[in-house]
């Protein structure tokens, strides 16, 4: 009977205690760490692309999360995590006293465990989501798009953690550019965000960049211009090229409208032959015989594309187309 006596005493008291200690700190998330390590590190020091820190900032804990609507639902979370940290500190104490071996397994409902899943709809009005202009209606977990403690895996083929399977930003995941925030998402990220320009000091809008790399998904795979692409456009890059097209304004410039419509794609150049016919008029009196043999393309004598006509002289015989061949060809 004495025994009982002592351990109902030193039930009460370390009851009494702990209730009174663990109630005044329940809304500090290091209570936590004891069981949830992990999540409480990853509190701590948040995973990338994670909410938490927006929580954070407000000053939002663990039970405020987890814990149902209401000031009741706050209380019962509160009354189960007391009920686990009171039981698993005296059971090993009882056990000691009575010489019993009662497992903390057989008195603890784990079912009860439930009231403390994270409930997002206590802050976020459901209704309000799914009328946002990303469409929620299909949404059944919040944290498949929205991290907080768990890093996604790598495969995963969800929302904004898809991964870029080639090109240049394979392996990079929506949410690296567009963000998380899903009241943002129609800002378009400036590729300043990551690159560094072409042109060192230069502040280029992001349609600087898309002019070239049309397909910010596939940056530098395909590299094909668009057809709306400007000379100016391409001067931010080329420009000692742009000034010696304009300033010899040659029919080069004057009649083609872009530099994509000879630079269809980075770095190559279409042949001359697609737009010239090289027996008719721009060489007149000459024969085949007259180049032929000597030079071996158009570039042999129109050294500078983009001024065709600097440095050459002027010719009006097929004797003199012959020279200049035969000139051009030993350079």
């Amino acid at each position: 009977m004495k025994k009982w006596l002592i351990l109902a005493i030193l039930l009460i008291a370390l009851s009494a205690y702990a209730s009174s200690n663990i109630l005044s700190s329940l809304n500090d998330p290091f209570l936590c760490a004891d069981c949830h390590g992990a999540e409480y590190r990853n509190y701590l020091t948040p995973i990338s692309n994670s909410d938490l820190p927006a929580h954070k900032e407000n000053n939002i804990t663990c039970i405020e999360c987890h814990s149902p609507q209401g000031l009741q639902g706050n209380l019962a979370a509160k009354r189960v995590i007391l009920n686990f940290i009171i039981l698993n500190k005296t059971y090993p104490l009882i056990n000691q006293l009575l010489a019993s071996n009662t497992s903390f397994n057989e008195s603890f409902y784990y079912s009860d465990l439930s009231i403390l899943k994270a409930n997002c709809t206590k802050c976020h009005d459901i209704k309000k989501i799914k009328s946002l202009q990303f469409n929620h209606s299909n949404a059944s977990n919040c944290e498949k798009c929205h991290l907080f403690h768990i890093e996604p895996k790598k495969n995963t083929e969800v929302s904004f953690w898809k991964r870029i399977g080639e090109g240049g930003h394979k392996n990079r995941t929506c949410g690296d550019c567009h963000g998380t925030d899903v009241t943002r998402l129609g800002e378009l990220p400036q590729c300043t965000k990551c690159h560094t320009t072409h042109l060192k000091g230069a502040q280029w809008d992001r349609n600087v960049c898309l002019g070239c790399h049309n397909d910010p998904h596939l940056p530098v795979k395909n590299a094909v211009f668009k057809g709306t692409l400007t000379k100016e456009m391409c001067a931010t890059c080329h420009d000692n090229i742009y000034r010696i097209l304009t300033v010899y304004d040659s029919k080069h410039n004057k009649n083609v409208p872009s530099c994509v419509n000879c630079h269809p794609v980075h770095k190559t150049a279409r042949s001359c032959m697609d737009c010239h016919s090289p027996h008719g008029p721009p060489h007149p009196g000459s024969k085949c015989s007259s180049c032929h043999g000597y030079v071996k393309g158009c570039t042999d004598c129109h050294t500078n594309p983009h001024a065709p006509l600097s440095g050459l002289p002027m010719i009006s015989g097929g004797e003199q187309w012959t020279e200049y061949a035969k000139q051009a060809g030993n350079k």
